[in-house]
């Protein structure tokens, strides 16, 4: 998963894991977070908890986040641990694609465009919808940041419109090697229509010869709709997160 844009600033770049932690976005669990390069034993892995809810407490951050090695499983142990502590456990799988073998869909009632100035509310409108379940100062944070960071960051963003409202959003991140597609969703109501194959066939165009790749969670259904459109399973990481965590919540 080298190849996949990480949000935040590196604090410490160490030998055996990668520590995250960004005082601009305190509240965004991806940009503060430990990021493990080999397994901890479990020893090490309780210090690093304590070590980490110091820092974070520090900048106002309220979680513990954790991100472990590629293709490495967890033993039962482990997962034992963690359910008895609290933390959730949540699985990201890698997927690619040729773009050249992506199936095309074509659908003139959807209207796909680049975001610009005049779009970037219609963006914004939808962004909400999906932060807002992670609460009001998450929300408000990142939109924060996104406006600031527009038009300046690495990022090309897509919106779908459908009879002039608009329905999806969609990030492409371009690499020398492939291009990524991050931040995509299709408003609720909207789901189920073709609509987001229509915005990954418009990536796939825009992509060339390039190969599409993703993260997808790995207990969500929509997996199922990627693996059908012909994207491949490359590798996966268990990622770990602790909400709104207190002095108590910290002792493992």
């Amino acid at each position: 998963m080298d190849n996949i844009f990480q949000q935040g600033t590196i604090f410490k770049n160490e030998k055996d894991k990668t520590i995250y932690l960004t005082p601009d976005e305190p509240l965004v669990y991806d940009a503060n977070k430990w990021e493990y390069k080999y397994l901890p034993s479990i020893t090490e892995f309780k210090q690093h908890v304590l070590k980490q809810a110091k820092l974070h407490q520090q900048q106002g951050s309220e979680h513990l986040a954790f991100v472990f090695p590629e293709n490495v499983l967890l033993s039962d142990t482990w997962i034992n641990l963690l359910e008895r502590t609290g933390f959730e456990l949540g699985l990201m799988e890698l997927y690619a694609i040729e773009a050249k073998y992506f199936p095309q869909s074509n659908n003139t009632d959807i209207d796909i465009q680049f975001v610009s100035s005049e779009s970037i509310e219609d963006y914004i409108q939808i962004y909400r919808t999906f932060a807002l379940p992670y609460g009001n100062a998450y929300a408000n944070e990142s939109i924060q940041l996104l406006r600031a960071s527009y038009g300046i960051d690495n990022k090309e963003r897509l919106i779908a419109y459908k009879a002039g409202q608009p329905v999806g959003i969609l990030d492409i991140i371009v690499s020398d090697n492939t291009i990524e597609i991050d931040g995509f969703g299709v408003l609720p109501n909207f789901q189920r229509q073709g609509i987001g194959t229509v915005m990954q066939s418009f990536v796939a165009r825009y992509a060339g010869e390039k190969p599409m790749i993703l993260i997808a969670d790995g207990e969500d259904t929509a997996k199922d709709m990627y693996i059908k459109q012909g994207y491949q399973f490359i590798s996966f990481r268990y990622q770990i997160v602790k909400e709104a965590i207190e002095d108590s919540d910290i002792q493992l």
